[in-house]
């Protein structure tokens, strides 16, 4: 029984990572079930305004003797 063709070849993947080092992005690979390969950039979460605001609060309450 022969296999299927490969979604992603391996030559596809090499020149996928190294474009994405020669210009210094991360990134992430995911295999997915049916054989697939996605690669999307792995961007970090930006800091919430909540985290803004419990960082102001406390320097605040640092100054001031509360907390």
């Amino acid at each position: 029984m022969p296999r299927r063709a490969a979604n992603v070849n391996l030559t596809d993947a090499r020149r996928f990572i190294r474009a994405c080092q020669r210009e210094g992005i991360a990134f992430r690979a995911t295999l997915q079930p049916g054989g697939a390969v996605v690669f999307e950039p792995a961007i970090s979460p930006a800091p919430s305004l909540q985290d803004d605001l419990d960082r102001e609060l406390a320097e605040l309450e640092a100054r001031n003797g509360q907390g």
